[in-house]
């Protein structure tokens, strides 16, 4: 892992010198500046790891396996949980420093107010919300509840002592960052943790970002998720062995599903937690072949899938720096299978039986390797296109006299040419296809809610609810009901946030081919102009609206069909009902799509105008750069034997990479 550092800091250096030997040379100081914030961002080496997984799969103890030591306590609720970043010691943050990020008042009084509505209860403000939560009768919450009536709980158990803190942020040592993980009555006003801890994973330049579950109730964190599943260079997700998927879990998968084909290499790793309660190898293939079954059946075709015990790995970890004690120590005696008598077995021997080591392997070779050599390969075509326009230069500056006159009255029609062909490219067919491509997704996502609508309407109106045993089935079939509008909205919010990630990787393609069109345009006029290849831009992803548009009295006469339980489940009632709210959300549905598509419509308008204004400054400065070195080189102002020695050290620096 040294060596791929190295190789980052080595790039960075060599972009650096090529800075130096060109920042003089009329026409090149943009690219010189250009090589330099290249370099900053190698010698940062920075990749983000993000970990997803439902609430008690194990995350904490897969993330503190990775870290190599007990760091990260388990978290007690989805619902209290907050976003934990282990990020590599700064100079103003040394090791075992905690940065708490704490919500804004705002933030917690909408959570709640949010929590609150899931018991059919109203409040305008955060006092009157947390005085309503008395009104809740706790017999009678279903389990879908409970989470939200734990967070209301621990908001108002921890408000007393939080409430002066709120908006603001704490710097805590790693004592008070436990307690900020494992008691409810404060994780719950936690926005995000920065924990800043040197461990062999944080030394390598891996931040590592331990998510809420799939289960979190919290509104924005199914934002903040796409986000990091968005930008992350890696993602892992974690699955217990023997619990099957969730519905959060596979609403979760279902997402990375629908985006995984817009990412530019598969970067999803899925970790099948506690694989030692296997039996045997014949029932561990069998749960892998079950996970990758629920995979197929989300979208995520291929999945690179890896059964490992955190607990054999953490003890192994442990046993190498020497920290194996007592009961952990007869612990990693029974996972490695050494009788007492015996000296322990080489913590190699349990990185292996713990299926981390390989894990591990493929892991690091793709944060690493992979990510590490297309940073590598992006500086060094910097530097080879400055090498080219160096030879231009070159070129120019030894022609005779009567030659370099020719060429500079060339040089001046092929500059007004060449910045001409920048100005006049037309979009017209870029916004055209950006709208197709808009409308498409957008009819495409209808069709699948409706195809899911029978799965979201079981999950809904289940017969854990609807059971007739002295409960007011009115009021639970409209719990029902709330249910069912929740998944749908939820869903649809998902499916636009995929939307926005499609069209964001169309806009980059746009850009892309526009930059080439440029180089051709150009070419004509400037052939030892090399334009600088197209940058992607990070697009903000929208927020899009909790509920659908439809009141629930329009919806009250399909609950009128509703007869009975027996009726319901064992009769036609329940497709009865179905059908008739199927075609009484259809418009709803509608509307939602029409009010979400017009807010990506307009973003992304605004996005490729903006991307094309740009780009073509950009690429019109690469030509006033480009033509102002060859009038140098024309009019002798540059010292032909310094351009040479200048030309062969960058040579060498690109030699040394080969």
């Amino acid at each position: 892992m040294n060596q791929l550092k190295d190789k980052l800091i080595a790039a960075a250096q060599r972009l650096q010198q090529a800075s130096r030997e060109i920042q003089s040379i009329p026409g090149m100081q943009a690219q010189a500046e250009t090589m330099l914030e290249r370099a900053e961002r190698l010698q940062a080496n920075r990749f983000t790891v993000a970990l997803f997984g439902a609430f008690s799969a194990g995350k904490s103890s897969f993330a503190n396996a990775l870290m190599g030591e007990l760091v990260l306590p388990v978290s007690p609720n989805p619902t209290t949980a907050a976003i934990n970043k282990i990020m590599p010691p700064t100079e103003t943050h040394p090791h075992g420093t905690v940065r708490v990020v704490l919500k804004s008042r705002e933030a917690v009084e909408q959570d709640v107010i949010r929590s609150l509505a899931i018991f059919g209860l109203a409040a305008s403000d955060l006092e009157e919300a947390l005085a309503e939560l008395n009104k809740i009768d706790v017999s009678s919450i279903p389990p879908t509840a409970k989470p939200h009536y734990t967070f209301l709980k621990a908001v108002t158990k921890g408000l007393g002592e939080m409430s002066a803190h709120l908006g603001g942020e704490l710097l805590v040592d790693m004592k008070a960052f436990k307690g900020f993980v494992a008691k409810e009555e404060k994780a719950c006003f936690a926005e995000y943790i920065e924990l800043f801890y040197s461990c062999p994973l944080t030394d390598q330049g891996i931040v590592l970002v331990d998510t809420p579950g799939a289960d979190s109730i919290n509104a924005r964190h199914t934002g903040v998720a796409f986000e990091y599943m968005k930008n992350a260079d890696a993602v892992l997700f974690v699955t217990y062995y023997n619990h099957a998927f969730s519905q959060a879990d596979r609403e979760f998968l279902l997402q990375m599903g629908r985006v995984k084909d817009t990412f530019d290499m598969d970067k999803m790793f899925f970790l099948v937690n506690a694989a030692d309660l296997a039996a045997s190898e014949e029932e561990l293939a069998g749960v892998v072949a079950h996970v990758e079954k629920n995979l197929l059946s989300c979208g995520i075709r291929h999945p690179r899938i890896y059964p490992v015990s955190s607990q054999t790995a953490l003890l192994a970890r442990m046993h190498e720096a020497g920290k194996l004690a007592g009961s952990a120590e007869k612990v990693y005696r029974q996972r490695t299978g050494t009788p007492e008598e015996e000296p322990l077995a080489p913590a190699e021997e349990a990185l292996r039986l713990s299926g981390m080591a390989v894990f591990e392997q493929d892991f690091l070779r793709f944060t690493l390797e992979e990510l590490t050599q297309i940073a590598v390969n992006a500086a060094m075509g910097e530097i080879r296109r400055a090498h080219t326009t160096l030879e231009e230069f070159i070129r120019m500056a030894e022609a005779d006299e009567s030659e370099r006159d020719a060429r500079r009255q060339a040089a001046t029609k092929a500059r007004e040419a060449a910045l001409a062909a920048v100005e006049g490219l037309s979009i017209a067919s870029a916004e055209r296809d950006l709208l197709k491509e808009r409308e498409e997704l957008v009819y495409y996502v209808k069709q699948r809610l409706f195809f899911r609508f029978n799965e979201l309407f079981n999950t809904a109106f289940n017969p854990a609810v609807l059971k007739e045993d002295g409960r007011n089935m009115k009021q639970a079939l409209q719990g029902c009901l709330g249910d069912l509008l929740r998944s749908i909205s939820y869903d649809l919010a998902q499916e636009l946030r995929a939307t926005t990630l499609r069209l964001e990787k169309f806009l980059g393609k746009q850009g892309a081919a526009l930059v080439q069109q440029w180089q051709r345009d150009v070419q004509q006029y400037a052939s030892g102009l090399t334009l600088a290849p197209y940058q992607p831009r990070k697009v903000e992803t929208l927020s899009f609206a909790d509920e659908l548009p439809v009141s629930l009295a329009s919806l009250q006469p399909s609950l009128s069909l509703f007869r009975s339980a027996k009726d319901f489940f064992e009769q036609d009632g329940k497709a009865k009902l179905r059908e008739d709210l199927e075609k009484r959300l259809q418009e709803p549905v509608s509307a939602y799509l029409n009010t979400g598509s017009a807010q990506v419509g307009e973003q992304f308008a605004s996005l490729l105008t903006q991307m094309v204004a740009e780009e073509r400054s950009r690429v019109a400065g690469q030509v006033e750069a480009y033509f102002t070195g060859i009038f140098a080189a024309l009019d002798m102002n540059l010292d032909i034997d310094e351009l040479k020695a200048k030309l062969e050290r960058v040579a060498a620096l690109i030699t040394a990479e080969e």
